[in-house]
C-alpha cells in the first residue's frame, strides 16, 4: 500500500540524475524534466554552474532552495539537493515544490499588498487630517479678520438708525441690518466649527436651571415660528426631570436653538415640537432626551451621516438659505457633551432629531 501511495503522490515529485565530476549526465529517472539528450548538466540549466566547486569534494552534501528551472515547456520550482556521499558519482535529487512556491508567494504578494494598502489609507488619514487643520486655520483667520470690519459696519448701522430718516431710507438700513446680522451670523458659525475640530472649544458648566434654559429657547423661537405661520409647542415634564444640571448652558441652547432653526427653515405648514424627556435617573445623573420634531419637507439621503458633514447642503430649495455648517457644529458639540445624536426623516413628511446628553442633577 505504501509503495502505492508513494509512487502515486512522491514519485513524480522527485527526479534523481546521477552525473561525473565533470559535470556529464550519466542517469536520470526524468520524472520531471526529460534530459534524454542532454549531455552536461550544465546545458540542462545555467544555475547548475553553481555546484561545478562541489564534484570535486568527498563527503559533500548540499541543498539550494527554490530554483526556477525551464526546460522544453516545463516550468518547475524545485530544491535542488546535491550528494556524493551514497555512490561513486555524485547525484542530484530535484524536489518539485512548484505548488508550495506559487502558494507562498501569492500569500506574500496578498500580505505585501495588505501593508501597503494600510500604509496607503495611513498616509491618506494623515493628508486628510492636514488638509482638514489648514482648512479650519485658514477659516479662523479669515473669520476673525471679517469679525472687525463687520462690527464696525453694525455700528455704523446702528448710528445711522439714531438719525432721522425717510421711510425707504429706514427700509434699507433695516435690510442692511438684517444682511449683516446674516453675514455675522455666518462668520461665528465658521470661528465655531473651526474651534471645535481643532479641539480648541471647552465646555464652561455650572449648575443651571434646566427649565430657565428651556423657557429661554422658547422666548427665541415662538417668534419665529410664529412669523412663518407655524405652531410652536414644548413639552416639559417637570416634575419628572431635574431642577438643575451641570452643564454649559449656551453650548445647551445653542444646539437646540440651531435644530429648532432648521426645523423652522424647512417646514411650510404644521408644527414644530420640542420635548424633554428623562430617560434614566440616578442619585446624581440623569440622561435627558430631547427631541426636535416637525411636519417639513423631510431630506432624501444615501448615508444618515452625510448630513453632518460641513458645508453639505441636502435639499435643492433655492429660496432656503443656509451654509450648511449647522448642523456640523451639533454633532461635534454633542460629541463634545458626551452625547449621541440619531434622526429619522421621511421625504414630505417630517423630521425628528434625538439627543440624548448625559448631566449631573441636583
Amino acid at each position: 500500500m505504501f509503495e502505492k501511495i508513494r509512487e502515486k503522490y512522491l514519485l513524480n515529485k522527485t527526479q534523481i540524475i546521477e552525473i561525473d565530476t565533470l559535470g556529464n549526465i550519466l542517469n536520470s529517472d526524468n520524472r520531471i524534466f526529460n534530459l534524454s539528450g542532454v549531455g552536461q548538466i550544465y546545458d540542462f540549466h545555467p544555475f547548475f554552474y553553481s555546484i561545478e566547486s562541489l564534484l570535486s569534494l568527498k563527503n559533500c552534501e548540499q541543498i539550494f532552495y527554490c530554483i526556477h528551472i525551464e526546460h522544453l515547456n516545463v516550468q518547475k520550482s524545485v530544491d535542488v539537493f546535491f550528494t556524493n556521499t551514497e555512490s561513486e558519482n555524485p547525484i542530484l535529487i530535484l524536489y518539485d515544490f512548484t505548488e508550495h512556491y506559487t502558494n507562498f508567494q501569492h500569500i506574500a504578494q496578498e500580505k505585501n499588498e495588505t501593508v501597503l494598502n494600510f500604509h496607503l489609507e495611513e498616509l491618506k488619514t494623515k493628508l486628510l487630517q492636514a488638509e482638514k487643520e489648514f482648512k479650519n486655520k485658514f477659516m479662523a483667520n479669515v473669520g476673525h479678520d471679517l469679525k472687525t470690519p463687520l462690527g464696525a459696519s453694525l455700528w455704523f448701522i446702528n448710528m445711522l438708525e439714531k438719525t432721522e430718516l425717510t421711510n425707504s431710507q429706514r427700509e434699507a438700513v433695516l435690510l442692511l441690518k438684517e444682511t449683516n446680522t446674516l453675514i455675522k451670523g455666518l462668520i461665528d458659525d465658521i470661528l465655531d466649527l473651526s474651534k471645535l475640530e481643532l479641539g480648541k472649544i471647552s465646555l464652561d458648566e455650572n449648575w443651571e436651571n434646566l427649565s430657565d434654559i428651556i423657557k429661554h429657547i422658547q422666548s427665541i423661537i415662538t417668534p419665529k415660528s410664529n412669523q412663518n405661520g407655524l405652531q410652536f409647542t414644548v413639552e416639559f415634564e417637570q416634575n419628572q426631570l431635574p431642577q438643575f444640571i451641570y452643564t454649559d448652558k449656551v453650548r445647551l441652547q445653542q444646539i437646540l436653538i440651531n435644530l429648532l432653526d432648521n426645523s423652522i427653515k424647512f417646514t411650510r405648514k404644521g408644527y414644530v415640537k420640542l420635548s424633554v424627556k428623562n430617560i434614566e435617573k440616578q442619585k446624581d445623573t440623569a440622561q435627558l432626551l430631547f427631541e426636535v420634531e416637525d411636519t417639513g419637507i423631510g431630506m432624501k439621503i444615501t448615508n444618515k451621516n452625510d448630513i453632518y458633514n460641513s458645508f453639505t447642503k441636502l435639499h435643492n430649495q433655492k429660496n432656503i438659505e443656509g451654509s450648511g455648517l449647522g448642523l456640523s457644529i451639533v454633532s461635534n458639540l454633542i460629541t463634545l457633551m458626551q452625547g449621541d445624536i440619531h434622526y429619522v426623516t421621511q421625504l414630505n413628511q417630517g423630521t425628528t432629531f434625538s439627543i440624548l446628553l448625559p448631566f449631573k442633577t441636583k
